[in-house]
């Protein structure tokens, strides 16, 4: 079942997804239906049959509002603010709101916003080949289709919950951080 799988049009479409680097994105300023319009084309290869789209304008609106992103500069979104909607898109298919906006401080914190929005695409990129080729759990016991089905779910629910913890940690980590520059700096 797993061979019949590899080689199939769903497989096919994952292999030859593509994330568009920073570079690839437009470099002029786009309204709100391009913008849907071309995010929604850079998933449709990933959309599971007749699956509702992946951005709609609520949605844009809504990680605005929620500050996820900025807001558009004179109803014009920019390179980075598709930068974020990718981001945004593809993540929120596991995590909240509240969790990508972490995700991406926490990124961007550390390198400009090309940078991580490239190493992103790189990763989803081969994720999904590690996948193709060995569901990320290589296993030299044969396995049947609904094993290996229930294997990827768990993992992406283990997956889910590995960051969510990291993600605590992280904030613990950067509070303490904080809290001791601040006693440092009481002490002078």
């Amino acid at each position: 079942m797993k061979q019949m799988f590899i080689k199939s049009v769903q497989a096919q479409q994952m292999r030859q997804f593509h994330c568009p680097r920073w570079s690839e994105l437009p470099g002029i300023a786009l309204y709100m239906d391009q913008v849907t319009g071309y995010v929604n084309e850079i998933f449709a290869p990933l959309s599971v049959q007749q699956q509702e789209k992946t951005l709609t304008k609520a949605m844009v609106n809504n990680y605005v509002k929620l500050k996820v992103m900025t807001a558009p500069e004179k109803k014009k979104y920019h390179r980075a603010h598709m930068a974020y909607l990718v981001t945004i898109c593809m993540l929120k298919q596991v995590f909240s709101l509240p969790e990508i906006t972490q995700m991406i401080g926490i990124q961007i914190a550390h390198c400009p916003v090309e940078q991580a929005y490239d190493r992103f695409c790189d990763e989803l990129e081969l994720a999904f080949e590690q996948l193709l080729e060995d569901g990320f759990c290589p296993s030299n016991q044969p396995e049947s289709a609904e094993l290996a089905l229930l294997r990827r779910a768990v993992q992406a629910c283990a997956g889910k919950v590995f960051v969510q913890k990291e993600l605590e940690f992280f904030m613990v980590e950067t509070a303490s951080e904080h809290r001791l520059k601040g006693e440092k700096n009481e002490a002078r």
